[in-house]
C-alpha cells in the first residue's frame, strides 16, 4: 500500500504513521513530507489523540471503524478531537476512519473526510481529504 494523504488533488507522502493504545484509548498520528504549493511549504498532519474503539479479543483493531459528522453532535463518540494541521489545527468532520489488516507491528488504515485549511480558492473550507497508509502499531 502506498502511504499518502491527499487534500483535493494535492498528494503528500506519509513519512510517519503511528497507532498507539494508552489508558483504554487509541491515538493516530500521521505526518507527511513537505511540498511547495503557491510559494508555501505544505506538510499536512492528520491526528486523533483519544479514540474509543471496540477491539477484537486480544486487542486487535483489524476491521474496526468509527465515523462522525461533527464534534458538537451529541453522539460524537470520542473524548478528544480528530484534527488536520496544514496552516493551523482544524477539526476533521463528515469522516470515517477504518482499520484493515494488522500484524503485531503494523496496521493498514483508511481515513476520509472533510477539513478546513483556510488557505485560498478550493483550499478554504470543507476540503476533502483522503489518507491511506500502513501505520506502526504500539501498545502501552
Amino acid at each position: 500500500m502506498t502511504s499518502y494523504i491527499s487534500l483535493r488533488d494535492r498528494r503528500f507522502d506519509v513519512t510517519s504513521a503511528v497507532v498507539q493504545q494508552f489508558d483504554g484509548l487509541w491515538s493516530v498520528e500521521i505526518e507527511t513530507a513537505p511540498k511547495e504549493f503557491d510559494g508555501e511549504l505544505w506538510a499536512p498532519r492528520l491526528y486523533h489523540q483519544g479514540l474509543q474503539l471496540t477491539t477484537h479479543p486480544g486487542g486487535s483493531l483489524e476491521g474496526a471503524s468509527t465515523s462522525w459528522r461533527r464534534k458538537s453532535d451529541t453522539d460524537y463518540p470520542h473524548p478528544e478531537l480528530g484534527l488536520m494541521y496544514v496552516f493551523g489545527h482544524h477539526d476533521v468532520y463528515d469522516t470515517t476512519l477504518a482499520f484493515g489488516r494488522a500484524d503485531a507491528e503494523h496496521i493498514e488504515l483508511v481515513w476520509d473526510g472533510l477539513c478546513d485549511v483556510f488557505w485560498s480558492g478550493n483550499f478554504t473550507e470543507a476540503v476533502p481529504f483522503e489518507c491511506r497508509c500502513v501505520a506502526s502499531l504500539r501498545h502501552g
